[in-house]
This record gives structure tokens, sequence and C-alpha cells, in this order.
């Protein structure tokens, strides 16, 4: 286990939802988070030491649980560790902190003991996260769908993420926990809404594999949950009626309070400077970013 000593884990960030695709869709961008291997202690099985670089968790592990949930459930102890975590991904912002962590833990349990397949991972991380779509992203990278099947199994396959379009993100300096936005969720929709996101989901994969930009606007469209968490997210009423040249569509990053805008790549700075106007007349300071999806291959 000792040549194991060095060895670093690199999950990238995601964005979840695109408007319609509710725990469906998500896209991996190149926002990480990175763990390194600094020292194992077989003296101390299954025990972990961490070192935080920047910014530590406020509340929970998750790469601490996911790492645990999988000693667990696999049942193979693992040796001592001491690891440095660093990240480059917001916390509680809507950019799939909570998956990356997950993903993290569950990728050190498999640096410790043996090589799994991915539709292994992808279940426990739907066990800690509650939905797919941001662990599928994580761990495929690019434009990544999701499906959990009736037995709790997770069938998830991802694409590329057309060059052509640029991730611009605007993070405004408020926090939201995943859990509280959740709860804000109807529990149930009639029959109209439900057929409206179908539709534009559909829509949404169509336009963005075949470069049909003036269909995004529509197929971002959606009706299940950012209604249900306007009164939450801090501009994003305001950024989804925008409507400027350089913006192609805006939607709810993840659960918020990030919000995305997509553009044409060479309009990106066009666009963060729309965006960021609607954070600046709400006297609201904000993070804007302009990403780009991360592939795995």
């Amino acid at each position: 286990m000792s040549d194991i000593a060095g060895r670093e884990i690199r999950v990238p960030g995601s964005i979840s939802n695109l408007g319609p695709a509710l725990d469906t869709l998500a896209v991996a961008v190149e926002l990480y988070l990175r763990l390194r291997i600094v020292e194992v202690l077989p003296a101390s099985p299954d025990t972990i030491a961490f070192e935080f670089v920047g910014a530590s968790p406020t509340g929970e592990n998750r790469i601490e649980t996911a790492f645990r949930h999988a000693r667990a459930r696999i049942g193979t102890s693992s040796p001592g560790l001491r690891v440095q975590v660093q990240s480059d991904i917001p916390m509680r912002a809507g950019i799939g902190s909570s998956g990356a962590a997950a993903v993290a833990g569950l990728r050190l349990y498999e640096a410790v003991t043996a090589p799994r397949p991915i539709a292994d991972w992808l279940a426990l991380a739907t066990d800690l996260e509650g939905h797919p779509d941001n662990a599928s992203a994580a761990l495929l990278g690019g434009l990544a769908a999701s499906c959990q099947r009736e037995g709790g199994a997770i069938t998830a396959c991802s694409w590329r993420w057309p060059a052509s379009i640029a991730l611009v993100v605007a993070t405004p300096e408020v926090e939201l926990e995943t859990s509280r936005a959740r709860r804000a969720l109807p529990q149930t929709l009639t029959l109209a809404d439900a057929i409206f996101n179908m539709q534009r989901t559909v829509l949404l994969i169509r336009a963005l594999e075949t470069g049909d930009h003036d269909d995004l606007r529509e197929a971002m469209r959606d009706r299940w949950h950012q209604p249900a968490r306007t009164s939450l997210v801090p501009g994003l009423a305001e950024a989804l009626a925008l409507d400027d040249p350089s913006i192609l569509s805006v939607c709810l990053s993840g659960s918020g309070p990030s919000v995305l805008a997509l553009a044409r790549t060479a309009e990106a700075a066009d666009a963060a400077g729309v965006l960021g106007g609607v954070y600046t007349r709400l006297g609201l300071p904000c993070t804007l970013r302009t990403l780009r999806a991360h592939h795995e291959n």
C-alpha cells in the first residue's frame, strides 16, 4: 500500500438540472476538488486524517462520509490515511461541491482497496446525494444523463458539451443549502407541467447536439423547480427575465444560488457583463466565472 502515497484524485464540479431536466442532466465543469494521499498509516486501519488547504467544510465532511459509506457497504478494510484536500468549487453554491466531495471519498476508497465498476460508485453516491445527476457528471465528465431504476441501480451516460457554448456562472454572496432548496419543491405536478418540462428536456438535448442555438431559450424553460425556488435565490427572477442578444438562455445552477447563462463562446464576456449587471442593480456582490466543460477524454 505504500505505493499509493502521493496519489492524487481530481473530481470536477458540475451544474445540474439545466432548466427543465431536474435530477436528470448535469454538465461537469473545470472547477476541481483535488485530494492527495500524503501518507499511509498501516498501524491505524480505517482512519483518515484530513488537511484542508483553504476553506474546510463548515459541517459534514462529505469526503469522509462517502469513504465510510463505501467501507460499510463493500466491507474491505483500508489502511489509515493522511490526505490533503484543496477545492476550487464554492460550497453551497449550486456547482456540485457536495457531489464532487462524495465522489472523491468513493474514489479514495477505491484507491486503497480495488477498482470497481462505475455503476457501483454511482449507486453509492446516489445513496448519499439522493439524486444521481451531479455524481454522474463528476464520474463521467461532459454532459451526463442519469436514470435511477426502480431497484436503485443507476444507468448513466455522457457525451461532449459543445465547445461553441460557454457556461457563464454568477454566484451571489449568499449560501443556500441543498436540503432547504429541495424542501421548497412541490410534491405533485399537473399533467400539463410535466409534459411542458419533458418536451423542453428533449428539445434541450437536441439543440445542444445540433448546435441550434435559437432553440435554447425555449428549451431551458422550467415549471418544476425554479418557480418554487425563486424566493430563495436573490436575482433569479431578474436573471431569468434577461433579454439580450449575447445570452442564449438562463437557468438556476443546480439548486442555487448560482445562476447559469449560456452564451456563444465568442460572446461570453458580453454575457457575463449582462448577467453581472443583475446583481449590481440589486446591490448584491457576486463572483462571475466563465467555465468550460470538463471531459474525461
